[in-house]
C-alpha cells in the first residue's frame, strides 16, 4: 500500500497543538516586520506657563507663594499720601489767602445828621466812609439829648485793614432851665468816664474845657484809643479802633496813628 504523502502547508504557517483534539494545527505565520520606533506625544505646557520659567512639564509645581517676586506698592502708597496732604494744605492756604485779601465793610451807608458830620479828609485818614446812625437824639424839649454815631468801612474803598470811628454825644443844653445846673451835669457826665483810665495811659489834652485821651499801656492785636472832651454843656466820648490783617494772624496798628485820628475828630466836633 502506497505511503501517504504529508500535507503541505504554506510556508507562512506553523504547527501548533490543538488541546481539544490532541492534533496538531498549523497556524498561519505573518511575515516579520522591522520594529518601528514608538513616539510619545509631546506634552504641551499648561495654560499661562511661559517657557523658561518654573520646572519642566511633568514635574510638580511649586506651592503657592513661591515663584517670581511681586512688585512692592510702597511707592504708590507714599505717593497717594503725599497727594492727599498736598491737597489739604492747598485748601488751607487758599482759604487763608482769600480771607487775607478780602476787604471788610458794607455799602456806603446813610447820610449823617449834623451831630455826626466829619470832613472827607478825616474820613480818608481814618479809612472810614460808611455812616451808620446807631441812636438819634430825642425830640423832647427838656432833658439830655444823646446821639450815637458810627463811621465804618465801605467794602472795596477803605482797604482790608479793619477800622471803626464812633462817638457818643451827650448834650445837656436843654437839660433844665438853669444854665449852671446844665454845666454841672455835663461836668459830672465827663468825670463819670474816668474809669477808662484803669490800666491805660491817660493824657490831658488842650481841647475844649476838659479833654483827655486814653492809650493802652501794652499793645495788643486790637488797637483802641478813647478820647473824652467837654465843651460847655456838651460831652463827646470818642473811640477809634481796628487792627491790621496779616496772612497768618492779625496785629494792632500804631497807637500814634489811632491817637492822631481821635484828636482830629475831637477838634472837628467841638468846632461846630
Amino acid at each position: 500500500m502506497p505511503t501517504a504523502s504529508p500535507i503541505g502547508w504554506p510556508a507562512d504557517c506553523s504547527a501548533r497543538t490543538d488541546r481539544t483534539t490532541g492534533g496538531t494545527v498549523n497556524a498561519p505565520q505573518h511575515p516579520q516586520h522591522p520594529q518601528q520606533p514608538q513616539h510619545r506625544p509631546q506634552q504641551q505646557p499648561p495654560p499661562g506657563h511661559q517657557p523658561g520659567y518654573g520646572p519642566p512639564p511633568g514635574f510638580p509645581q511649586p506651592p503657592a507663594g513661591y515663584g517670581p517676586p511681586r512688585k512692592k506698592r510702597t511707592g504708590l502708597v507714599v505717593g497717594i499720601v503725599i497727594g492727599v496732604v498736598a491737597l489739604v494744605l492747598a485748601g488751607v492756604v487758599g482759604s487763608m489767602y482769600l480771607d487775607y485779601i478780602d476787604e471788610p465793610g458794607g455799602g456806603p451807608g446813610a447820610e449823617p445828621i449834623a451831630q455826626c458830620v466829619l470832613s472827607d479828609a478825616l474820613k480818608a485818614q481814618a479809612h472810614v466812609s460808611s455812616f451808620r446812625l446807631i441812636q438819634a437824639p430825642t425830640d423832647a424839649e427838656k432833658g439830655m439829648k444823646q446821639t450815637h454815631c458810627a463811621w465804618e468801612q465801605t467794602k472795596g474803598r477803605d482797604g482790608r485793614d479793619t477800622r471803626r470811628l464812633s462817638f457818643l454825644v451827650y448834650d445837656f443844653t436843654t437839660f433844665s432851665d438853669k444854665q449852671d445846673r446844665n454845666l454841672d451835669q455835663a461836668h459830672d457826665n465827663y468825670t463819670s468816664f474816668m474809669s477808662y483810665g484803669t490800666g491805660d495811659q491817660a493824657k490831658t489834652l488842650d481841647l475844649g474845657d476838659e479833654s483827655m485821651v486814653f492809650i493802652p499801656s501794652s499793645p495788643t492785636d486790637l488797637t483802641e484809643v478813647k478820647l473824652l472832651v467837654r465843651k460847655g454843656t456838651v460831652v463827646w466820648n470818642i473811640s477809634y479802633m481796628g487792627h491790621d490783617k496779616g496772612f497768618f494772624t492779625d496785629s494792632g496798628f500804631p497807637l500814634e496813628d489811632a491817637e492822631a485820628v481821635a484828636v482830629e475828630a475831637a477838634g472837628e466836633l467841638i468846632s461846630k
